[in-house]
């Protein structure tokens, strides 16, 4: 799941959450907003999840990865995209 929340100065928080029982943990999440580096979900509430401040306006591209290094998608994302490595990269669509 995706949280949108504006913020000052035409930005827009980006919460990513799963389950807190997700079998996938630990995971993260990394996509173009972030220079494809990973930023850790973490059990907040009983849910994963990371929040990142991206400028309002366009698409971005994300993915999680789990700590063993497998790729995976959210269900809830606004579109997805075939990447270059041959595989589909989510979209979140804030334009």
């Amino acid at each position: 799941m995706i949280e949108r929340r504006e913020v000052a100065g035409g930005n827009v928080e980006l919460t990513f959450r799963l389950p807190a029982d997700h079998p996938a943990e630990p995971v993260g999440v990394t996509g173009d907003f972030n220079g494809w580096v990973m930023t850790s979900l973490h059990d907040r509430g009983g849910k994963l999840e990371a929040t990142v401040t991206v400028p309002a306006g366009r698409r971005y591209e994300f993915r999680y990865r789990t700590a063993d290094g497998r790729w995976f998608n959210d269900e809830e994302a606004d579109d997805y995209v075939v990447n270059e490595y041959g595989g589909v990269n989510c979209v979140v669509d804030l334009s």
